[in-house]
């Protein structure tokens, strides 16, 4: 946290990132209700509950970490994605098993996004070198 305080750039840097990774989450929710057969929300509906589940996420881990109950795969991974599907269940007008299926998508259209940005930063630096 003190890179963000001390270093100016990489404030810059994270107030020009986030914004962007939620307009991606929130497309990648509009992309997954769309596979799932459920009708999208639109998109200011989708950033509006990103951002509720950044926030309920949050809670969860801060809640977890107090009690000491942080460790195993139950909290770290099967706790975030109930938490997840619950508040899209909720956003998004869908049966409990159709959040998880929504759920597991938008994390692999997310997935996908960061490893394609990773592979042309790659092309990038590795054409940027070779001159």
């Amino acid at each position: 946290m003190d890179l963000f305080i001390g270093n100016s750039d990489a404030l810059w840097t994270l107030a020009a990132l986030v914004p962007l990774a939620v307009a991606v989450a929130a497309w990648a929710l509009q992309l997954a209700c769309g596979f799932c057969s459920v009708d999208p929300p639109e998109f200011w509906h989708a950033v509006s509950t990103v951002v509720i589940v950044a926030v309920a996420n949050a809670i969860l881990r801060f809640a977890l970490h107090t009690t000491d109950a942080a460790y195993g795969i139950g909290p770290q991974y099967l706790a975030p994605l109930l938490v997840t599907s619950a508040v899209i269940c909720l956003a998004v007008p869908t049966a409990p098993f159709t959040a998880v299926t929504i759920t597991a998508s938008q994390l692999v259209i997310c997935a996908m996004v960061y490893y394609a940005l990773l592979w042309i930063r790659e092309i990038y630096i590795s054409t940027v070198l070779m001159f």
